[in-house]
Protein backbone atom coordinates (compact mmCIF):
# COMPACT_ATOMS: atom_id res chain seq x y z
CA UNK A 1 0.00 0.00 0.00
CA UNK A 2 0.98 3.65 -0.29
CA UNK A 3 0.93 5.53 3.03
CA UNK A 4 0.73 9.30 3.49
CA UNK A 5 1.18 11.13 6.81
CA UNK A 6 0.32 14.84 7.04
CA UNK A 7 1.77 16.33 10.24
CA UNK A 8 3.53 19.68 10.81
CA UNK A 9 5.17 18.72 14.14
CA UNK A 10 8.47 17.05 13.20
CA UNK A 11 8.70 14.95 16.37
CA UNK A 12 5.12 13.69 16.09
CA UNK A 13 5.55 13.06 12.36
CA UNK A 14 8.59 10.85 12.89
CA UNK A 15 6.86 9.10 15.79
CA UNK A 16 3.89 8.25 13.55
CA UNK A 17 6.18 7.01 10.80
CA UNK A 18 8.01 4.71 13.23
CA UNK A 19 4.70 3.49 14.62
CA UNK A 20 3.31 2.69 11.16
CA UNK A 21 6.54 0.95 10.06
CA UNK A 22 6.61 -1.12 13.25
CA UNK A 23 3.01 -2.27 12.79
CA UNK A 24 3.51 -3.07 9.09
CA UNK A 25 6.60 -5.14 9.86
CA UNK A 26 5.04 -6.91 12.83
CA UNK A 27 1.76 -7.74 11.06
CA UNK A 28 3.37 -8.28 7.63
CA UNK A 29 1.42 -5.49 5.97
CA UNK A 30 3.20 -4.72 2.66
CA UNK A 31 3.71 -1.12 1.52
CA UNK A 32 5.72 0.59 -1.21
CA UNK A 33 6.42 3.87 0.63
CA UNK A 34 5.55 6.05 3.62
CA UNK A 35 5.44 9.75 2.70
CA UNK A 36 5.65 12.13 5.69
CA UNK A 37 5.08 15.83 5.02
CA UNK A 38 3.68 19.03 6.51
CA UNK A 39 2.54 20.30 3.10
CA UNK A 40 -0.67 19.10 1.52
CA UNK A 41 0.71 20.01 -1.92
CA UNK A 42 3.34 17.27 -1.51
CA UNK A 43 0.59 14.69 -1.14
CA UNK A 44 -1.41 15.93 -4.13
CA UNK A 45 1.77 15.99 -6.23
CA UNK A 46 2.77 12.42 -5.33
CA UNK A 47 -0.68 10.84 -5.56
CA UNK A 48 -0.40 10.19 -9.34
CA UNK A 49 2.82 8.26 -8.71
CA UNK A 50 1.18 5.75 -6.36
CA UNK A 51 0.82 2.21 -7.62
CA UNK A 52 -1.71 1.21 -4.94
CA UNK A 53 -4.77 2.98 -3.54
CA UNK A 54 -3.33 4.97 -0.58
CA UNK A 55 -4.18 5.33 3.09
CA UNK A 56 -3.91 8.86 4.52
CA UNK A 57 -3.20 9.77 8.15
CA UNK A 58 -4.05 13.47 8.39
CA UNK A 59 -3.57 15.93 11.23
CA UNK A 60 -6.50 18.34 11.37
CA UNK A 61 -4.65 21.43 12.65
CA UNK A 62 -1.78 22.37 10.33
CA UNK A 63 0.24 25.52 10.99
CA UNK A 64 -2.42 26.94 13.32
CA UNK A 65 -5.24 26.36 10.82
CA UNK A 66 -7.73 24.38 12.92
CA UNK A 67 -9.59 22.67 10.07
CA UNK A 68 -6.81 22.46 7.48
CA UNK A 69 -6.76 18.65 7.57
CA UNK A 70 -10.47 18.50 6.76
CA UNK A 71 -9.89 20.77 3.78
CA UNK A 72 -6.95 18.65 2.64
CA UNK A 73 -9.19 15.58 2.81
CA UNK A 74 -11.65 17.31 0.50
CA UNK A 75 -8.83 18.04 -1.96
CA UNK A 76 -7.69 14.40 -1.82
CA UNK A 77 -11.19 13.21 -2.63
CA UNK A 78 -11.11 15.19 -5.90
CA UNK A 79 -8.41 12.83 -7.13
CA UNK A 80 -8.87 9.68 -5.06
CA UNK A 81 -12.37 8.43 -4.34
CA UNK A 82 -11.29 5.15 -2.73
CA UNK A 83 -8.27 5.90 -0.53
CA UNK A 84 -8.77 5.48 3.21
CA UNK A 85 -8.62 8.66 5.31
CA UNK A 86 -7.83 8.64 9.05
CA UNK A 87 -7.66 11.85 11.09
CA UNK A 88 -4.96 11.91 13.81
CA UNK A 89 -5.59 14.97 15.94
CA UNK A 90 -5.97 16.75 19.25
CA UNK A 91 -9.24 18.15 17.87
CA UNK A 92 -11.49 15.12 18.29
CA UNK A 93 -14.35 17.59 18.85
CA UNK A 94 -14.43 17.98 15.06
CA UNK A 95 -15.53 14.35 14.63
CA UNK A 96 -19.28 15.15 14.74
CA UNK A 97 -18.97 17.81 12.00
CA UNK A 98 -16.56 15.94 9.74
CA UNK A 99 -19.50 14.49 7.79
CA UNK A 100 -20.17 18.01 6.49
CA UNK A 101 -16.93 17.76 4.52
CA UNK A 102 -18.14 14.50 2.87
CA UNK A 103 -14.71 12.84 2.83
CA UNK A 104 -15.76 9.40 4.18
CA UNK A 105 -13.11 9.24 6.91
CA UNK A 106 -12.61 5.85 8.55
CA UNK A 107 -12.03 7.18 12.10
CA UNK A 108 -10.39 9.77 14.37
CA UNK A 109 -7.33 8.94 16.49
CA UNK A 110 -6.74 11.25 19.45
CA UNK A 111 -3.08 12.19 19.90
CA UNK A 112 -3.64 12.45 23.65
CA UNK A 113 -4.43 8.76 24.09
CA UNK A 114 -1.90 6.52 25.86
CA UNK A 115 0.68 4.96 23.55
CA UNK A 116 -0.80 1.44 23.72
CA UNK A 117 -4.26 2.72 22.79
CA UNK A 118 -2.94 4.78 19.87
CA UNK A 119 -0.89 1.77 18.71
CA UNK A 120 -4.01 -0.40 18.76
CA UNK A 121 -6.02 2.11 16.72
CA UNK A 122 -3.27 2.56 14.12
CA UNK A 123 -2.99 -1.23 13.91
CA UNK A 124 -6.76 -1.60 13.41
CA UNK A 125 -6.71 0.98 10.59
CA UNK A 126 -3.82 -0.67 8.75
CA UNK A 127 -5.26 -4.17 9.09
CA UNK A 128 -8.70 -2.98 8.02
CA UNK A 129 -7.15 -1.31 4.98
CA UNK A 130 -5.21 -4.46 4.10
CA UNK A 131 -8.30 -6.66 4.48
CA UNK A 132 -10.43 -4.33 2.34
CA UNK A 133 -7.87 -4.40 -0.46
CA UNK A 134 -7.79 -8.18 -0.39
CA UNK A 135 -11.56 -8.49 -0.66
CA UNK A 136 -11.73 -5.82 -3.38
CA UNK A 137 -9.31 -7.61 -5.75
CA UNK A 138 -10.98 -7.86 -9.15
CA UNK A 139 -10.79 -10.91 -11.40
CA UNK A 140 -10.56 -8.67 -14.46
CA UNK A 141 -7.66 -6.37 -13.67
CA UNK A 142 -5.28 -4.29 -15.72
CA UNK A 143 -1.83 -5.26 -14.47
CA UNK A 144 1.51 -3.67 -15.30
CA UNK A 145 4.66 -5.21 -13.86
CA UNK A 146 8.17 -4.31 -14.93
CA UNK A 147 11.50 -3.39 -13.38
CA UNK A 148 10.19 0.05 -12.40
CA UNK A 149 6.57 -0.36 -11.37
CA UNK A 150 3.70 -2.61 -10.30
CA UNK A 151 0.16 -1.45 -11.06
CA UNK A 152 -3.12 -3.28 -10.58
CA UNK A 153 -6.46 -1.56 -11.23
CA UNK A 154 -9.87 -2.91 -12.33
CA UNK A 155 -9.82 -3.04 -16.13
CA UNK A 156 -13.33 -1.58 -16.24
CA UNK A 157 -11.98 1.68 -14.79
CA UNK A 158 -9.20 2.13 -17.38
CA UNK A 159 -10.00 4.91 -19.86
CA UNK A 160 -6.77 5.53 -21.75
CA UNK A 161 -2.98 5.60 -21.56
CA UNK A 162 -0.91 8.43 -23.00
CA UNK A 163 2.73 9.38 -23.25
CA UNK A 164 3.83 11.76 -20.52
CA UNK A 165 7.38 12.78 -19.65
CA UNK A 166 10.28 11.07 -21.48
CA UNK A 167 10.05 7.31 -20.90
CA UNK A 168 6.96 7.75 -18.73
CA UNK A 169 3.28 7.06 -19.35
CA UNK A 170 0.10 8.31 -17.71
CA UNK A 171 -2.68 5.83 -16.99
CA UNK A 172 -6.02 7.64 -16.80
CA UNK A 173 -8.83 5.77 -15.05
CA UNK A 174 -12.32 6.88 -14.09
CA UNK A 175 -11.04 8.10 -10.72
CA UNK A 176 -7.24 8.16 -10.78
CA UNK A 177 -4.18 9.34 -12.69
CA UNK A 178 -1.12 7.09 -12.38
CA UNK A 179 2.28 8.01 -13.78
CA UNK A 180 4.75 5.20 -14.44
CA UNK A 181 7.67 4.03 -16.59
CA UNK A 182 6.86 2.04 -19.73
CA UNK A 183 6.16 2.21 -23.45
CA UNK A 184 2.91 2.27 -25.39
CA UNK A 185 4.10 -0.73 -27.39
CA UNK A 186 4.31 -2.75 -24.17
CA UNK A 187 0.88 -1.55 -23.03
CA UNK A 188 -1.05 -2.34 -26.22
CA UNK A 189 0.18 -5.94 -26.02
CA UNK A 190 -1.34 -6.44 -22.54
CA UNK A 191 -5.00 -6.74 -23.58
CA UNK A 192 -6.86 -7.05 -26.89
CA UNK A 193 -9.40 -4.48 -25.69
CA UNK A 194 -6.69 -1.79 -25.79
CA UNK A 195 -6.37 0.07 -29.09
CA UNK A 196 -3.42 2.19 -30.17
CA UNK A 197 -5.60 4.91 -31.65
CA UNK A 198 -2.93 7.58 -31.96
CA UNK A 199 0.84 7.90 -31.88
CA UNK A 200 0.62 9.05 -28.26
CA UNK A 201 -2.57 7.34 -27.02
CA UNK A 202 -4.01 3.92 -26.27
CA UNK A 203 -7.74 3.76 -25.54
CA UNK A 204 -9.80 1.15 -23.72
CA UNK A 205 -12.38 0.27 -26.38
CA UNK A 206 -14.85 -0.74 -23.64
CA UNK A 207 -14.97 2.92 -22.55
CA UNK A 208 -15.70 4.31 -26.03
CA UNK A 209 -19.09 5.99 -26.46
CA UNK A 210 -18.93 7.69 -29.88
CA UNK A 211 -16.61 9.02 -32.55
CA UNK A 212 -16.39 12.67 -33.60
CA UNK A 213 -15.25 12.32 -37.22
CA UNK A 214 -14.92 16.06 -37.77
CA UNK A 215 -12.58 16.54 -34.80
CA UNK A 216 -11.13 13.03 -35.11
CA UNK A 217 -11.75 12.36 -31.44
CA UNK A 218 -13.10 9.37 -29.54
CA UNK A 219 -15.67 10.41 -26.94
CA UNK A 220 -15.55 8.23 -23.84
CA UNK A 221 -18.46 7.35 -21.55
CA UNK A 222 -17.15 9.88 -19.04
CA UNK A 223 -17.15 12.63 -21.68
CA UNK A 224 -13.36 12.70 -21.95
CA UNK A 225 -11.97 12.87 -25.50
CA UNK A 226 -9.06 10.97 -27.01
CA UNK A 227 -7.45 11.83 -30.39
CA UNK A 228 -7.53 9.37 -33.28
CA UNK A 229 -5.04 9.20 -36.13
CA UNK A 230 -6.52 9.66 -39.61
CA UNK A 231 -5.92 6.08 -40.72
CA UNK A 232 -7.71 4.55 -37.71
CA UNK A 233 -11.00 6.42 -37.95
CA UNK A 234 -12.70 3.61 -39.87
CA UNK A 235 -11.51 0.97 -37.40
CA UNK A 236 -12.91 2.98 -34.48
CA UNK A 237 -16.30 3.21 -36.24
CA UNK A 238 -16.38 -0.56 -36.80
CA UNK A 239 -15.56 -1.24 -33.15
CA UNK A 240 -18.35 1.08 -32.02
CA UNK A 241 -20.80 -0.71 -34.35
CA UNK A 242 -19.72 -4.07 -32.93
CA UNK A 243 -18.46 -5.20 -36.31
CA UNK A 244 -14.86 -5.61 -35.23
Amino acid sequence: MSIFILEDDVIQAQHMKRLVKEICEKRQVPYDFIEVTSKSADIIKKMPLTTYVPIYFLDIEIKSEERKGLQVAQEIRKYDAHGMIVFVTTHSEFAPISYQYMVSALTFIDKGLPHDERYRLFEQCLLHYQARNRTDIQTDDFIVENAHTAIRVPFATVEYIRTDEPHRLALVTTDRLISFYGTLKEMEALDERLLRCHQSYIVNTVQMSSYDAKQKMIVLKSGKRVPVSRRLGRKVRLILKGEL
